[in-house]
């Protein structure tokens, strides 16, 4: 049970890594700031170029 929760809180406040494919930007969101910054589709956009950005791996 704990373990499922300390996972749940992780994956709440972990660090994602996410890269604009055109303009090469390098971004790093929270998981929960990462879901406030989605569109209705589920992506973020570049804060310069406005293209998708994709995450790392």
């Amino acid at each position: 049970m704990e373990e499922k929760i300390l996972g749940f809180i992780t994956s709440l406040f972990g660090k994602k890594q996410y890269i604009c494919p055109f303009c090469h930007e390098h971004y790093t969101f929270s998981a929960m700031h990462a879901r406030k910054l989605a569109d209705k589709d589920g992506q973020i956009h570049c804060y310069y170029c406005r293209k998708v950005l994709q995450q790392l791996h």
